[in-house]
Formats: C-alpha cells, structure tokens, sequence
C-alpha cells in the first residue's frame, strides 16, 4: 500500500501545470554527488550541498560547500556571498555574484594547502521551457587564481522539487555534479 501511496504522489507531482514553474527562485537548498578531476590527480568523488535565499526581488544571498576525495587527496571548497540580478526578459536574469571562497587540499602523509580569497560571478540565469531552468556563469575565484566556465541546469518536477545538473571547466580542473534542489 505504501509503495502505491508513492507511487500516486509521483503522478500527482508530475501532473502540476506547467504554468506554476514558469519563476526562477532565488531561495533553495540542494545537495548531490559531486567530482572534481584536477590536471594530474585521479577523479575525486564526494559530494555538494548549495543553498540561496532571497532577500528582496534583486538581492540573494548564496552558499554552497564541496568536499571530494580519492586517497590520498580530499578537496574541500566553501563559497559564501552575496548576488544581484536584473531581469535581461521575460524569461533570463541577468546575475552577479561576489563573495569569499576558502578552499583546503590534502594528502595523506604531506598535510594539508589551505587558502581563502574573493570570488565572482557573472552570468545570465533562467527558465528556458516551463520546466527546465538554465544557467552560465563565468567564475573567476582568487584561491584558483583562474577564470571557469560554469553551466547547470534544473529539471523541475513540481514547483518545489527539481533535479539538478552541473558542469565547470578551468584550464586546471573539471567538476560535475547532479544532485536535487528544494525551492521554497
């Protein structure tokens, strides 16, 4: 009876009009899987974990932390800081996002390389159908010293759950990551 009770409330959520998952929100949560492949390093596995609120119309707030690990390396990143964004139309904001970054590398018997320092974002951020929310940013973020190309995406199952997709590029590591986001 339970996995039949599931199972309608799936349909149900799949059935919401797609009128009412037409806004792009700046207040989630998210988490999901996450790996970072760095220039002469096997592939990190691990996980994110994201989240934004909107103060008014304009103004959000962001975090989000990153831990990624393949002994004997572990990589962790948090970003916290603050965005602005304009409608550009109907559909796409025009956003940008400054703020600090604090990053931590290990391995196992060598210690560990922490650093912190301003990052910032610019980029355009909205809903390209009904249900799939887009995004492209370029990152510059001081504890990399380099600029990254970031592109996601958020296919929206109702107008409070979604799951997420990720990918960024610098000319020293890649990460992508899926996950799931709740929109309040």
């Amino acid at each position: 009876m339970r996995k039949l009770t599931l199972a309608t409330a799936i349909v149900a959520a799949a059935a919401v009009p797609a009128a009412a998952l037409a806004d792009v929100s700046y207040t989630y949560v998210g988490a999901g899987y996450a790996a970072l492949k760095p220039d002469g390093i096997s592939r990190l596995d691990g996980f994110n974990l994201e989240g934004s609120a909107a103060l008014n119309d304009n103004v959000h707030l962001i975090a989000n932390y990153l831990r990624a690990k393949d002994s004997p390396f572990t990589a962790n990143r948090t970003r916290l800081g603050a965005g602005y964004n304009v409608p550009l139309n109907s559909q796409f904001d025009v956003v940008g996002r400054l703020g600090w970054s604090f990053t931590k590398v290990s391995q196992s018997g060598f210690g560990s390389d922490k650093d912190d320092g301003v990052f910032g974002q610019i980029g355009v951020r909205g809903m390209a159908t009904d249900v799939l929310e887009v995004n492209a940013f370029l990152t510059y973020d001081d504890t990399e010293d380099k600029v990254s190309a970031d592109l996601g995406a958020v296919f929206h199952f109702t107008p409070v759950f979604g799951a997420t997709a990720g990918y960024t590029y610098s000319s020293e590591i890649q990460t992508w990551n899926v996950g799931l986001r709740y929109t309040f």
